[in-house]
């Protein structure tokens, strides 16, 4: 069975296996590097494909539909995401840019608020 979108995100984030999105903030907010992730995650296909739609914009507006919305990133949270991408030898290209995500049931220490995550 499929897991549903804030499941399947919250996996990705848990396990690491993209650079372009990652936990922030204590573990309270998410950080997606818009472009490397389009490239590396969205594009993905046959059986390496992760979500159902290949465009940022579908993302996007699936993160809205489980009332996952738009932070603005201050300085310190984004030196601590270059400092971590950098840490991992892929260091954002001076053109990355960030987005950053809140929804108080959607944190990386407390699995199960996800259940609260409930689609629009």
């Amino acid at each position: 069975a499929s897991l549903a979108f804030p499941n399947k995100l919250w996996k990705i984030l848990q396990s690491h296996p993209f650079l372009s999105i990652q936990w922030v903030d204590d573990g309270i907010c998410s950080a997606i590097d818009e472009e490397v992730f389009q490239k590396k995650v969205l594009a993905q296909r046959g059986p390496c494909r992760v979500f159902e739609t290949d465009s940022m914009r579908g993302f996007l507006r699936q993160l809205h539909l489980y009332g996952l919305t738009k932070v603005q990133g201050d300085s310190e949270t984004s030196d601590l995401l270059d400092e971590f991408l950098a840490e991992e030898a892929e260091a954002p290209s001076a053109h990355s840019k960030f987005l950053f995500y809140y929804n108080p049931n959607f944190r990386r220490d407390d699995p199960h608020l996800l259940e609260r995550c409930k689609q629009r």
